[in-house]
C-alpha cells in the first residue's frame, strides 16, 4: 500500500510524464542520429499539438516559442523531417508494447473482455494518389482517406488496444482477424463477445471467427435469400421477430440470423450470431441490448478526435504516428479514469501546463515518480477515499 511519502510524491506527478514515460520508454519516434533536438524536444510538441486548441505542430511549435523566445523549439518542419524516415510497423509496434503495458496497470488480465473490432478512415484532402491513401466511405465531403482497422475492449473498461495500418487496395479481412486475435492471446486478453459492423458480415470474417471460436454479433446485410425467408416468415407469422439459420452461398460455417422486426421503422434490424438461441424472445432483447456495446468505440472516436492533430501531410508514416498520438492519449485517459474522476478536456489542460513547464524550465523529464507508482498511489487515494465516505454515511 502506497505510503504518506507516495501520497506527497503526487503532487509532483505530471499527467503528461504519463504519455512521455510510455512515449519515450517504447521509441514511438526514432530520431536520425544528426538530430539537433532531444526526443522529449520532439514530444513536447506533438503532445502540445494533440492537446492545444488549434490541434496542428505549427501552431504548437508557433505558441511554444511565442512564450519561450529564448529557447530553442523544433519547428513543424524539423519534426516532419525527423519522423519520415520512421517505420510505421515499428511504430505500431511500440504501440501495441504500450497497451500491453496499460493493461497490465489497469490490472485486466483475470477478467473476460468484450472487444470491437471497426474500420476508421481519416478523410484526405490532397491528392489520392498519395501514397497510403484509398477510396473510403464518403465522410465530411471526401471519398478518399486513410483507413485503419482498430480492435477497443469495450464495457467497463475502455481501450484501444491494436491498430492496423490499411495501405493496399483490398481488404484481407480473414489476415485482420487472425493477426488481432493473435496479439490479443499475447496480450491475454480473455475475450467474451466481439462485436462487429456490417461491413464484417461475410463469409472469410465469420469463417475465422469460427476457427477461432470466438463468440460474435455482427450487424447482418440483407440479400435474396434472407428477404425471401422473411417474407415467407411474414405471411405465416406477420410482422414478427424470428430467428433461423444461415450458411453463405460460398460455403463456410452455419450461423444464426436474428432478424427483430421494429415497429417504428416498420422493416427487420439484422444481425448474425453463432450464440447459442435459447428462444426468439430472450434473443429479440438481449442481442440488440448486447450490441449496443459496439457504440463504446463510435464514443471512444469522438474522444480521439480531441486530441487529433490536423496535417495536410502526405507522409503516410506521419499519418499513422498522429492517429497512434491520439489512441495512446485515449488510452492513458481511459486508464486515469480508472482509478480518478477525470475528462479528456482536463486532461488536454493539464497536459498543456505541464508541456509549458517542461519548456520553461528545460526539464528533459518529468518522470518524478514511474506511471505505475502514479497509479497505485491515485487507487489508494481513491479507495480511501471510499471509505472515509462509507465511514460518514454510515456513522449516526
Amino acid at each position: 500500500m502506497p505510503t504518506k511519502n507516495d501520497s506527497m510524491a503526487i503532487d509532483t506527478a505530471s499527467l503528461m510524464a504519463v504519455s512521455s514515460e510510455l512515449f519515450r520508454k517504447y521509441d514511438i519516434i526514432t530520431l536520425p542520429e544528426s538530430a539537433n533536438y532531444e526526443c522529449q524536444d520532439i514530444l513536447n510538441v506533438l503532445l502540445h499539438a494533440s492537446t492545444f486548441s488549434t490541434n496542428s505542430l505549427e501552431s504548437a511549435s508557433n505558441d511554444l516559442k511565442s512564450k519561450n523566445p529564448d529557447l530553442r523549439i523544433p519547428s513543424a518542419d524539423t519534426i516532419f523531417n525527423y519522423i519520415k524516415d520512421n517505420n510505421i510497423e515499428d511504430t505500431l509496434s511500440a504501440f501495441r508494447k504500450m497497451n500491453f503495458e496499460i493493461f497490465k496497470m489497469m490490472k485486466l488480465e483475470n477478467t473476460v473482455h468484450d472487444i470491437a473490432i471497426d474500420f476508421h478512415d481519416v478523410p484526405f484532402y490532397g491528392d489520392k494518389n498519395t501514397p497510403g491513401i484509398r477510396g473510403i466511405k464518403p465522410k465530411n465531403g471526401s471519398s478518399w482517406g486513410k483507413s485503419f482497422c482498430t480492435l477497443d475492449i469495450i464495457g467497463t473498461s475502455h481501450l484501444t488496444l491494436d491498430v492496423i495500418d490499411i495501405n493496399s487496395l483490398n481488404k484481407n479481412y480473414s489476415l485482420f482477424i487472425e493477426s488481432l486475435f493473435e496479439r490479443l492471446k499475447a496480450i491475454g486478453v480473455k475475450t467474451g463477445t466481439s462485436y462487429l459492423d456490417k461491413e464484417f458480415c461475410n463469409r472469410a470474417v465469420i469463417s475465422k471467427l469460427d476457427e477461432l471460436k470466438v463468440n460474435f454479433v455482427i450487424a447482418a446485410k440483407s440479400n435474396q435469400v434472407i428477404n425471401r425467408e422473411l417474407k415467407n416468415h411474414q405471411k405465416e407469422w406477420g410482422n414478427t421477430s424470428v430467428i433461423f439459420e444461415y450458411q453463405f452461398k460460398q460455403g463456410g460455417p452455419s450461423f444464426n440470423i436474428v432478424a427483430i422486426y421494429d415497429d417504428k421503422k416498420e422493416k427487420y434490424i439484422l444481425f448474425a450470431t453463432n450464440k447459442e438461441a435459447e428462444s426468439t424472445e430472450k434473443f429479440e432483447k438481449t442481442i440488440p441490448q448486447e450490441y449496443r456495446k459496439r457504440w463504446n468505440i463510435e464514443t471512444g472516436y469522438r474522444v480521439k478526435n480531441d486530441f487529433k492533430i490536423r496535417t495536410c501531410t502526405k507522409s503516410p508514416v506521419a499519418r499513422v504516428l498522429f492517429f497512434v498520438i491520439q489512441c495512446i492519449i485515449y488510452n492513458v485517459l481511459n486508464m486515469l479514469k480508472s482509478v480518478i474522476e477525470i475528462t479528456a478536456y482536463e486532461l488536454k489542460s493539464l497536459i498543456n501546463e505541464d508541456i509549458n513547464k517542461a519548456v520553461r524550465y528545460g526539464l528533459k523529464s518529468l518522470n518524478f515518480i514511474p506511471v505505475k507508482v502514479l497509479l497505485e498511489c491515485l487507487r489508494w487515494f481513491n479507495e480511501e477515499r471510499n471509505r472515509v465516505l462509507r465511514t460518514r454515511l454510515t456513522t449516526i
